[in-house]
């Protein structure tokens, strides 16, 4: 919290996405993924709000084992920026933020230290470009 601050950032609210699976059990099942919502500025208020507690979608992180599924993603972008912004994930594992943000019309920029998880990402979003393309390549062989 301290270095959002330090970077303008404040705390507008948190999202709370509920699982139907457990991805850890210690003392309880952990049944729930959370987010902050930040802010910088004044930005205005999303023309239609979502919820605070949404459904998880389970993908069987076939890409990234904790991979976010893009169906939970895209609706916080569209929500929170307009067609055309940067979205920024410093964290983007296989790319599900990145894929989200090109078909919801944003520009992203995706930080990932992994080899693996980078090629992985840009894996899927030329099969998404491809896609939209009307491309249907291999990209497994």
């Amino acid at each position: 919290m301290q270095a959002w601050k330090a970077a303008g950032f404040r705390v507008v609210s948190h999202v709370v996405f509920t699982k139907t699976y457990a991805s850890k059990s210690a003392f309880v099942g952990y049944r729930h993924e959370s987010a902050y919502i930040l802010a910088k500025g004044r930005p205005p208020l999303p023309e239609k709000p979502l919820p605070d507690v949404m459904s998880w979608q389970y993908t069987d992180n076939r890409h990234h084992p904790t991979e976010k599924p893009v169906s939970v993603l895209r609706p916080l972008i569209e929500s929170f920026t307009q067609p055309g912004s940067i979205v920024l994930d410093p964290f983007a594992g296989s790319g599900s933020t990145c894929v989200a943000a090109e078909q919801a019309g944003r520009r992203w920029i995706g930080i990932e230290l992994m080899e693996q998880y980078h090629a992985t990402g840009l894996r899927r979003l030329t099969e998404l470009r491809n896609a939209r393309a009307g491309i249907n390549l291999d990209l497994e062989q």
